[in-house]
């Protein structure tokens, strides 16, 4: 079985074959949700191995641990998972978000999808589900469940009551339903545990420790393990209920108590992960002869679970770990954030980061959480994930953020990706508190200040002459291989084009295409290009524009990055050489995506809020819709601030709406859409309702609905699902992969 995730139920006595649950869940494959429900210790993980190793479709497991309570962290691991069975999902991983309206809009239906896609029947487990708590982690199951075709399943494992989406499956009769009592072992089934284990009982005091234990597998196993230790067979005078508090104390007292104290130490300080490489552990204990114990603890305590046939990766039954974590808080409070400590600095040299900043944050450690998030931050920004800057963050507090530069600048640019200009603008502030009132002069020398004015440049607040001074104190301060760096000398680029420099500009263009595509920061590169191609074709070379701009739509097929906001010129240009060459059909839904990536930057860069609208007119003319373009005309005239006149962009302003002047308009066009109704079209597709949107758009239910019926008229439609296919055929909206 293929295996995604960590952290997981591990249950005694796997060799006791479970005949007859397997052969209940093979007269059900047809049934799409397997629901596996009872408390700790029951052997839900093992029947789901056993039922891996009958089965001839392909298995795939996801563990669940607590880090993985966010829906755009698991929906990951169940697009890892469905790939490993067959599916195609490149697609998919690029449009996964927790961020409304594209996670109901767009991620949801993509997992359902792809649940729809492998080309033969399989079957994905998912383990300790119990441990996610958000809604919308709940909402993502629902949704992979949804798409599981006929032949293939979904199997949940958990120990607690289960979520909304699975009782809704059981009322339509979707569901195979395994509880505590189907998994408890019956007669013949302790008494061979009891017999496998060696334990010295007559069949009388065998039957009593199974009817004492009221058939729970683990605690069969531990009362064996107690009566074995106390010798002539004798059992023990109490038998454990499942209550998690008094297994723990079990555990110590009938398990722990019997090993060495050097191997109690091994056990109780390597806790703090979830799964035991080899060599971490010799790293948080300091010493050599981990793969030597742990091999020698899986043979000897069934608690001890190999992971792997390689002797390199082992895991403690989560009861285990328990017992353990507590007698380390107990025992050595001071050693624990120190083991934390090492356990981030193990992971961070591996390159797993996530886990990195996991444990650097349980060791209090707030600069090395601080640093690790800033080499992170270029990365997360560039691929257009800022969920994974987003999980980073969550586990501090907003006092904790404030304290720090880095942190704070790293907040910044995660609301800037997310289109919060309000918190983007609050960690501005709070960014340029810490460098200093000089830190724009300081921008050549201090890398904090060239970090902050990277985001500066980006958002466009401090006019294009300040753009393009702080470009190049980022370009002298920053290192070579920065991302910042690659971005500011497209930021320079663009400032020097508008100001009426277009060789100088367009040499800061290929300077930052040349880093950006080194760098593998391929949005920076397929911007860079597209302004060149923009540059010439302005200027009619379409020889020389024509390819440039070519390029930069092969990189954004390649990675996905007409998913960014920050694409948005790319797209614009796409869409003007495609109605230049004629394909009219493609450019309207590139120019529709164009627009919709343009209502997400508004807010940023002022000079982008005329030139973006301004090019779109353009590419409306080409397409014969007039109205369309008089409606960006009138966008982007209402955005020409004082510091855009006498620039480049007042020249284009007044040719385009001379080029306007005597064209007629017939009827009303979709895409005559204002700039509030696109907003709300984004969130058509969703599951919010009307109140629900308006309170992610800080508008009442009454202006959503207004809106919403202007769209329905707008685009021909009378009901909001044939509004949203209707801006999905026109790129309005976004669509799921594969629709």
């Amino acid at each position: 079985m293929r295996e995604t995730g960590s952290d997981t139920t591990a249950v005694p006595a796997a060799h006791i074959q479970r005949s007859s649950l397997l052969r209940r869940l093979a007269d059900s494959a047809d049934v799409p949700l397997v629901v596996v429900s009872a408390g700790a210790g029951f052997g839900k993980t093992t029947l789901a191995a056993q039922w891996a190793e009958q089965d001839t479709r392909p298995h795939a497991l996801v563990r669940v641990g607590r880090f993985m309570d966010d829906p755009a962290t698991l929906a990951l691991r169940l697009v890892d998972a469905l790939e490993s069975v067959g599916a195609d999902a490149g697609g998919t991983r690029a449009v996964i978000t927790a961020s409304e309206p594209r996670f109901s809009a767009v991620a949801l239906p993509a997992l359902s999808g792809l649940a729809a896609s492998p080309p033969a029947p399989y079957v994905v487990v998912v383990d300790d589900i119990h441990l996610l708590v958000d809604p919308d982690c709940h909402e993502v199951l629902h949704a992979v469940a949804r798409g599981i075709p006929p032949g293939s399943q979904l199997a949940v494992l958990s120990r607690e009551k289960l979520p909304e989406a699975v009782a809704r499956a059981r009322a339509e009769g979707r569901l195979v339903d395994v509880g505590a009592a189907d998994l408890a072992f019956h007669d013949s089934e302790g008494l061979h545990l009891l017999a496998t284990l060696g334990v010295p009982l007559t069949k009388v005091q065998a039957r009593d420790v199974v009817e004492r234990s009221e058939g729970w597998p683990v605690g069969l196993y531990l009362m064996a393990l107690a009566a074995e230790g106390q010798g002539s067979g004798r059992v023990p005078a109490v038998a454990p209920k499942g209550s998690d508090r008094y297994v723990l104390d079990y555990i110590r007292g009938e398990v722990l108590t019997g090993l060495p104290p050097r191997t109690c130490e091994f056990l109780r300080r390597t806790s703090v992960v979830d799964e035991l490489d080899v060599h971490l552990c010799d790293a948080l204990v300091q010493r050599r002869d981990s793969a030597r114990l742990l091999a020698d603890l899986a043979q000897r305590l069934q608690l001890v679970v190999p992971l792997d046939g390689t002797g390199q990766l082992y895991r403690y039954h989560h009861l285990l770990t328990d017992a353990l974590r507590v007698d380390l808080t107990e025992q050595e409070p001071w050693l624990e954030p120190e083991l934390h400590t090492r356990a981030s600095s193990w992971y961070e040299a591996a390159g797993d980061w996530d886990a990195a900043i996991r444990h650097a944050q349980a060791a209090g450690d707030l600069p090395r959480v601080s640093r690790l998030v800033w080499a992170g931050v270029p990365a997360c920004i560039a691929s257009g994930h800022p969920d994974r800057l987003r999980a980073w963050l969550d586990g501090l507090d907003d006092r904790q953020i404030a304290s720090d530069p880095w942190l704070t600048l790293s907040s910044a640019w995660l609301a800037l990706q997310a289109g919060d200009p309000a918190r983007m603008t609050r960690w501005l502030l709070t960014a340029d508190g810490h460098a200093g009132a000089d830190w724009q002069t300081q921008a050549r020398e201090d890398a904090y200040s060239a970090s902050l004015a990277a985001i500066h440049v980006t958002v466009g607040d401090l006019g294009l002459e300040g753009t393009i001074e702080l470009c190049r104190g980022i370009q002298r301060c920053l290192p070579k291989d920065s991302g910042f760096r690659a971005a500011s000398f497209l930021n320079e680029g663009v400032a020097l084009i508008l100001t009426r420099r277009p060789e100088l500009g367009v040499a800061s263009l290929r300077e930052g295409g040349r880093l950006a595509s080194a760098l593998g920061v391929h949005v920076v590169e397929a911007n860079s290009l597209a302004w060149q191609g923009l540059v010439a074709l302005m200027g009619d070379d379409w020889a020389r524009g024509a390819p440039l701009i070519a390029r930069a739509a092969d990189l954004v097929r390649a990675h996905d990055l007409d998913r960014l906001a920050t694409s948005a010129m790319c797209v614009t240009a796409i869409s003007l050489l495609q109605a230049a060459r004629g394909s009219k059909n493609d450019a309207r839904v590139t120019l529709g995506a164009a627009r919709r990536l343009t209502g997400q930057v508004r807010q940023i860069a002022p000079w982008f809020a005329v030139a973006g609208p301004l090019v779109q007119a353009r590419v409306a003319l080409l397409l014969g819709d007039a109205g369309l373009a008089r409606t960006l005309c009138a966008e982007a005239r209402e955005h020409m601030g004082a510091d855009l006149a006498g620039t480049v962009l007042e020249d284009f302003l007044a040719s385009t709406e001379t080029l306007l002047h005597d064209v007629h308009v017939e009827g009303i066009a979709p895409g005559t859409l204002t700039p509030a109704e696109l907003r709300v079209l984004q969130y058509l597709p969703s599951r919010l309702t009307f109140p629900e949107i308006g309170a992610h758009l800080f508008v009442s239910q009454n202006t959503v609905k207004t809106h919403a019926l202007a769209i329905y008229r707008k685009l021909g439609t009378t009901s909001r699902n044939a509004a949203v296919d209707r801006a999905r055929t026109l790129g309005l909206v976004e669509s799921p992969p594969g629709t």
